[in-house]
């Protein structure tokens, strides 16, 4: 089994949830399906508060 992780942001505007459509139905197209999504934070950029995002995870049978 192989696993591919990405991150998909935490804003989820129209615009989003298409680029979100089109980025799912590509990993389909690869042979991955979407296993989980979670949350994660991450650092700030120079000293600046983390902020949060999510990531998804997709697996894909060997």
């Amino acid at each position: 089994m192989q696993y591919y992780v990405e991150p998909i942001g935490a804003s989820f505007d129209k615009k989003a949830r298409d680029l979100l459509t089109a980025t799912l139905n590509d990993r389909a197209q690869q042979g991955y399906e979407l296993h989980t999504v979670f949350q994660v934070s991450e650092p700030g950029c120079l000293g600046t508060a983390p902020s949060s995002t999510y990531l998804a995870v997709y697996r894909k049978q060997d």
